[in-house]
């Protein structure tokens, strides 16, 4: 699996549209406040092109962003869940 970051600058109701299509490809995902990160089996250009897809099937458009995370995260105000989901995941793409 990969852990993604996807940054977003979206209209009211795109948060919720994006939420919706990531549940296709990703059981485990963590919302942020202008992004998220998603644990995933595809690439990061598919996960865009997919998140773009739903934004458009729902009528929306705004900025999307989709990085594959390949290091450490360095973060604060996460909270030790949080922060105990990043580095799982980061260690299951790992190892």
């Amino acid at each position: 699996m990969t852990l993604c970051l996807v940054l977003h600058e979206l209209p009211e109701g795109g948060p919720e549209a994006l939420e919706a299509a990531v549940w296709e490809l990703s059981e485990s995902h963590m919302m942020l406040g202008g992004g998220m990160l998603v644990e995933t089996s595809v690439s990061a250009r598919y996960l865009l092109t997919h998140l773009d897809g739903a934004l458009l099937r729902a009528g929306l458009e705004g900025r999307l962003l989709v990085s594959e995370v390949v290091d450490g995260v360095h973060s604060t105000g996460l909270g030790p869940d949080a922060e105990a989901w990043v580095r799982g995941v980061l260690e299951g793409a790992a190892g």
